[in-house]
């Protein structure tokens, strides 16, 4: 068989239809042949039976008769009497060995005897023999409805299984049919749908499933050229706005007026909010590497503590910190801002009344580091804490939405986990989980 060859018939048998079918068909043809077989035999075997006992009958009648003629005549008068029976499947012999009626010779290999006895008292020998080649064939004739049925069965089975193949593979081949043009034409997702969606079953499921992966990919395409042009956009802007700030800090120290001071103030107050949003954008957008390693847990928590104290002391917000000596296996800068990230939000949320609170603490236990953020502040219903990680969703008008969600791209750089609580009213509660150091070090030893 040539390659060409070869590789139409890998096709042809490797569609899945086909895949389904063979092994119907397979499977249809070999239980049908095995009933063939055994209606075949059994017919063999009781009509065998049934001769050989026919055979037996007609020996005995024949002993009896012979009994019944040896009171009536002589012995050469009842030799004389069975030279004339004709029947070609009986056979007797005297007891000099001469044929009394019969083939002269032994039958060859085509007979088989069935039935002999020589106890009778002329002291002859009664054969019953059976034309073998006779009987299979008059077997054959009476199997012949076997055969026909067996034939139509095939039939139906391979009719039966073609149409099951294609039916079953029909959303199959519909979907990788849509599988083929998504990979010709990049653009359009949303346009592809499948009547599928429509069954109940398993072949419904996974219909609904990529129909609704291949709409969410005009999303993931839309975050993906977003995070590229944001990263783009945050490298190219970053540049001219520290020239901006250079320059508008050398007009404040010139400035004479209170006036022109608090407006070079505002100025460069603006600029480090637009370039702290343009870090955010880079962070959220660009992957970075990390460089994990074990660190004292509690001490950055000290060290973020000292700072927003402070501040939640100027804002009139009890500010509580909860440490015990532990340690933690992650990036250190990167837990410093998201620790930041977290206050920054509960700083928001709270109120500034005097009834605000804000509590941060760090623990560990089997094996793990958790820093929890919690506060009394309005809180999230269900569908807020659903959106709370992602980029740009905000419900407050002093932020844009990324504080959670550049939490939870640098969580997921360092392996660890987010557990976030919520209740409008009821405020909200955080929680980063690491591996700690021993937990580190029995991941290295294995």
């Amino acid at each position: 068989m040539s390659g060409k060859k070869k590789q139409l018939f890998r096709s042809w048998f490797c569609r899945i239809e086909h895949e389904i079918m063979l092994p119907f068909v397979t499977v249809g043809i070999l239980v049908v042949c095995a009933f063939c077989a055994i209606s075949v035999y059994n017919g063999y075997t009781e009509k065998l039976k049934d001769r050989k006992e026919y055979a037996r009958t007609t020996i005995r009648g024949m002993e009896a008769d012979i009994y019944y003629l040896q009171g009536k005549l002589r012995d050469d008068e009842i030799r004389q009497k069975y030279n004339f029976y004709h029947d070609p499947a009986v056979r007797i012999m005297a007891a000099d060995g001469t044929v009394i009626t019969g083939d002269e010779e032994i039958p060859d290999g085509n007979m088989e005897l069935l039935y002999a006895d020589s106890g009778n008292s002329l002291g002859w020998r009664l054969e019953y023999w059976m034309d073998k080649k006779s009987f299979e064939n008059a077997i054959l004739e009476e199997q012949n409805y076997v055969i026909v049925g067996a034939v139509a069965s095939l039939l139906v089975i391979v009719q039966v299984s073609v149409f099951l193949a294609w039916s079953l593979t029909k959303p199959i081949r519909s979907m990788g049919a849509a599988c083929k043009k998504l990979d010709e034409n990049k653009d359009g997702f949303r346009e592809y749908s499948f009547p599928e969606t429509a069954r109940k079953d398993e072949i419904g499921q996974l219909a609904r499933t990529f129909e609704n992966l291949l709409k969410n990919l005009d999303n993931y395409t839309k975050m993906e050229y977003t995070s590229r042009m944001s990263s783009a956009l945050a490298h190219e802007i970053k540049n001219p706005l520290a020239g901006i700030r250079s320059g508008i800090q050398v007009l404040g120290g010139r400035a004479v007026k209170e006036n022109e001071k608090l407006l070079c103030d505002s100025m460069l107050h603006e600029i480090d909010r637009v370039t702290g949003l343009i870090n955010d954008l880079f962070t959220l957008s660009v992957k970075k590497e990390n460089h994990r390693h074990v660190f004292p847990a509690d001490a950055v928590l000290r060290e973020v503590a000292s700072i927003y104290a402070k501040e939640c002391e100027q804002q009139n917000v009890t500010f509580e910190t909860d440490c015990v000596a532990c340690e933690v296996f992650a990036d250190e800068n990167e837990m410093r801002q998201m620790l930041y990230n977290l206050l920054t939000n509960s700083m928001r949320a709270v109120s500034r009344d005097g009834t605000g609170k804000i509590c941060l603490s760090v623990s560990s236990d089997g094996g793990m580091t958790t820093f929890c953020v919690s506060d009394n502040g309005k809180g999230m219903n269900e569908e807020e804490l659903k959106r709370a990680r992602e980029p740009f969703y905000t419900k407050s008008i002093n932020g844009v939405g990324l504080g959670l969600a550049i939490v939870n791209r640098l969580i997921e750089q360092n392996h660890g986990k987010m557990e976030m609580e919520s209740a409008p009213g009821c405020g909200t509660t955080v929680r980063l989980i690491f591996e700690s150091r021993d937990e580190h070090e029995k991941g290295t030893d294995r």
